[in-house]
């Protein structure tokens, strides 16, 4: 019908300005013969069906750029900027992570995806843990109750749309005992039972049939990008008014917890961090 136009203007106006923008960078990329490096694009590009020996079509390639642009990089981009603050803000986590990648690699070129890095398991802990305490989509993502049923005592029509905010469930001590404190410990040991509670309320991604098709490339990207950047590298927040927990439009119920805008996915600002050279 048409609604959504006229119920939300603005919102209206910026996704097709997002698409058209997407569209734009794909057809920019279909334009070049021979890339730097063989990217998503390339792969995409040169697919074919191993029935019909066909390509993906104009509109099946804006699509995916479409997709890529959203799930492979906003984010990603949430989850690494809070994964690098609530790491400046425990010294003592961001010394063990140290240890962890240091140790398992003598250069910063062998930080590939591989067993290897998989074998780092705090560093996979702190980015889920980071994730927990700031997911990238904060909100709900609602679901149609497709028969009519009873939860809790409260009747539940068919058609009726529900759902519970991610920030939500993360925060929840009945999942997470001290939710508002950093701990990646939670993920690695401890009591088995409520270790498996936890990563059954864990959907930074989303659960189920739904579940973020991009899941495994953002892991992938995150760990080399934080092991990459803690193996070379020491890091240091800087307060900056207006940018993480400073930052004023941002929402968050705890003080100095790092403050999130829920857009379905997160506006975010900051952190502001220096980075130097580690001492070799």
């Amino acid at each position: 019908m048409g609604l959504g136009r006229l119920l939300f203007p603005t919102i209206a106006r910026d996704r097709w300005r997002f698409i058209e923008h997407s569209r734009a960078c794909a057809n920019e990329r279909m334009k070049m013969d021979h890339p730097a490096k063989k990217d998503f694009f390339y792969y995409l590009l040169n697919a074919k069906d191993s029935e019909t020996g066909r390509g993906f079509s104009t509109k099946e390639l804006w699509g995916e750029a479409n997709l890529l642009m959203i799930a492979g990089s906003d984010t990603t981009a949430t989850a690494l900027s809070s994964t690098i603050f609530h790491l400046c803000r425990n010294p003592d986590k961001l010394a063990k992570l140290q240890r962890e990648i240091r140790m398992a690699f003598s250069s910063p070129d062998q930080i590939v995806t591989g067993k290897e890095l998989a074998d780092c398991h705090y560093l996979k802990a702190c980015v889920d843990e980071a994730m927990r305490m700031s997911p990238p989509v904060p909100g709900l993502l609602p679901r149609e109750v497709i028969t009519q049923c009873k939860i809790d005592g409260l009747s539940l029509p068919e058609g009726t749309g529900v759902g519970v905010p991610i920030y939500t469930i993360h925060h929840n001590p009945e999942y997470y005992p001290q939710p508002f404190e950093y701990r990646p410990e939670r993920w690695l040991h401890g009591d088995d039972a409520q270790l498996e509670i936890a990563r059954s309320a864990f959907n930074p991604f989303s659960l189920g049939a739904r579940g973020c098709i991009g899941k495994s490339v953002a892991y992938m990207e995150l760990r080399i990008a934080i092991a990459k950047l803690v193996w070379g590298f020491e890091m240091q927040q800087i307060v900056t008014e207006g940018k993480a927990e400073c930052w004023r439009e941002g929402f968050a119920v705890m003080d100095d917890e790092y403050k999130l805008m829920d857009h379905f996915t997160s506006k975010k600002e900051g952190p502001i961090v220096a980075i130097t050279p580690r001492e070799m």
